[in-house]
Formats: C-alpha cells, structure tokens, sequence
C-alpha cells in the first residue's frame, strides 16, 4: 500500500506549483491514513475499530471567488502580490544615471505584452510615497536608486503584476516582469 501511494505521488508532484504540491500531500497523507484504520474482532463475536482518523476531512481549497480591484494609479498595496518579478538585470549606461526598464510578457502564455507601470518609493520606515514614476511601454526613464512598489497593467487587457524591487544606483535596470 505505501509502494502505491508514493509512486502516485511521485508522479502527481511533476510539473506542478507549490500549491497544488501541498494540496495533493495533503490529500494522499488523508488517504494514506484512512487505509491505516483496522477492524479487529474479539473472542465473544463483537468488533472493535481501530483507526487514527475518526473521521475524513480535507483541508480547505486556496481558491477565492472575492476579487480586488487594482488601481496602479493609486499608492495602495494590494493584499497580495500579482504576477511575477522575475529578473533585474543591470546594464552600463553612458551617462552613468539610474535608470529603469520594463519587460513585460503574459504570464500564462509568455508572449511579450505592452504595459504601464507605476512605481512607488518606499522610504527607511516601510512606508510607500504618494508620488509616481511612470514607466509606460518599454521605455528607459530616469530615477533615483532604491526600494519601490510596483504596479503593473497591461495595455491588453486585465492582467497586473505588483510587488517590491530595488533598483540598483548609476545603471539601466532592466526588469522582466509576468503579468498576471
């Protein structure tokens, strides 16, 4: 029995996100557990179960039917973080400025979108400036070096990424961004 239920979930665990990891851990450790319950019988004809689960229950599913609606225009965070930040990579620039780029792909598909995004300094107290530097398609813009909040829409669509990223003194960031 224990064979089975390590090879599925060997073959359960290719290819998929932490959640759905932890959920179908999660189920096989319920089902493995339910199979441990033994019936034993006595002399006098009765029968007496022994089991570690008195009863089936499962965790309960990461799924939400609430949305949030996402402004980038706003100095808000978000509950959660959308999307992915997926690399900073710094490139010399000539005239030794601190500058930002985004590259912007659908996160489901990887093609490259178009985007606006919306960045936010983050002072020393963890607090986030009600001012914006704009970023609108794959343009290069100046700005100062430092912690920013991210607010990323797409131009086709409703998909977002928002998230934090330090942006590294007197060279182009390059940053590749998944909309989600």
């Amino acid at each position: 029995m224990k064979k089975i239920v390590l090879y599925a979930l060997a073959l359960s665990l290719c290819a998929c996100k932490s959640t759905d990891i932890r959920n179908i851990t999660s189920s096989v450790a319920d089902i493995a557990s339910i199979g441990a319950s033994t019936t034993s019988s006595s002399s006098d004809g009765s029968f007496s179960t022994n089991s570690s689960t008195p009863e089936y229950s499962h965790n309960q599913q990461q799924y939400s039917t609430a949305s949030e609606n996402i402004y980038i225009t706003n100095s808000d965070r978000t509950k959660r973080n959308y999307g992915v930040i997926r690399s900073i990579e710094s490139e010399k620039n000539p005239k030794g400025m601190t500058m930002v780029r985004f590259l912007s792909y659908q996160q489901d598909s990887g093609a490259p979108m178009k985007s606006s995004s919306y960045l936010y300094a983050i002072d020393s107290n963890g607090w986030t400036s009600q001012k914006s530097v704009s970023a609108h398609y794959a343009r290069t813009i100046m700005i100062n070096s430092g912690q920013y909040y991210l607010k990323a829409r797409s131009t086709q669509g409703d998909f977002y990424t928002t998230g934090t990223l330090t942006l590294l003194p007197g060279v182009t960031n390059v940053v590749t961004i998944d909309l989600q």
